[in-house]
């Protein structure tokens, strides 16, 4: 599933090419994947323009005037594509944007088909925003704010920094390689951290999301940009989907656990349990 790093990306790299442009027509290939609250419809966004493109956690937005919103989620295999309409539709296409009379597309990719396109109005988003009970963004809250978050924070610190409501958009892959990268064991109890540790931790969870949006993100399975273009900050992991290799820091073989039910890589030297 495209975490922080992959969704940023896209969303970096839709702005340049499609905002500002004004939706002409949208094929919907497969209605599921094509979610709408109240009497909203996909048709309601027919001649509205795109005013606006962020991420949300792991949720594409995009903004329209004056009264819409359209919030992607990936999920597991989704992709969006920003395509010429001569270019052959992939397979697995399931919802097509047409711009500007034609002259660009945005296609939505889907293989597993577990993904979706909620179309809201702007009250819809706000009350969706507000109510989903989410935690702030890891590249927007400041240390003191994080460290006071994970004061008295019990369980284990993976599946603290997994849970959405502590922080949206943090996913198994970065969980992974921060923990590493402060040398903290996952299964370390949150509220035995010292301030040192939770510090350490909160600079390398900065360290780690900005090093890999720099590098556009890990295309471990389908993820690429609006483009096409895979990432490559897959290539500078230093434990997820390594196990059984050599810690490229301490040369010690990485091991493999579960923790909360993920599956889980850690260096058992550099991230001693304590």
């Amino acid at each position: 599933m495209p975490e922080l790093p992959e969704v940023e990306t896209i969303v970096r790299s839709l702005r340049p090419r499609i905002l500002g442009r004004k939706v002409s027509e949208i094929k919907v290939l497969l209605p599921k994947i094509i979610h709408a609250e109240g009497l909203g419809s996909s048709e309601d966004l027919i001649g509205q323009t795109i005013t606006n493109i962020f991420r949300w956690g792991k949720n594409i937005v995009l903004e329209f005037s004056p009264n819409w919103y359209v919030r992607i989620h990936l999920k597991m295999t989704g992709q969006l594509l920003v395509s010429l309409p001569e270019e052959p539709i992939p397979k697995h296409t399931h919802v097509i944007f047409s711009l500007d009379g034609g002259k660009i597309e945005v296609r939505y990719r889907d293989i597993r088909q577990f993904g979706y396109i909620h179309i809201m109005t702007a009250g819809e988003w706000e009350k969706w925003r507000d109510g989903n009970f989410v935690g702030p963004d890891p590249l927007e809250i400041s240390l003191p704010s994080f460290l006071a978050r994970l004061a008295g924070k019990r369980g284990k610190i993976k599946s603290v920094l997994l849970n959405q409501a502590f922080l949206r958009g943090l996913g198994n892959i970065y969980v992974d390689e921060i923990l590493h990268q402060a040398k903290i064991h996952p299964e370390s109890s949150a509220d035995h951290l010292s301030t040192e540790e939770a510090t350490g931790l909160y600079q390398k969870m900065q360290q780690v999301l900005q090093a890999a949006i720099w590098h556009q993100g890990s295309s471990v399975s389908d993820y690429v940009d609006s483009s096409g273009k895979q990432g490559e900050y897959q290539y500078y992991h230093q434990v997820y989907g390594r196990a059984n290799l050599p810690c490229r820091q301490c040369g010690t073989r990485i091991e493999r656990i579960r923790v909360s039910g993920r599956s889980t890589c850690f260096c058992p030297k550099c991230q001693r349990r304590r």
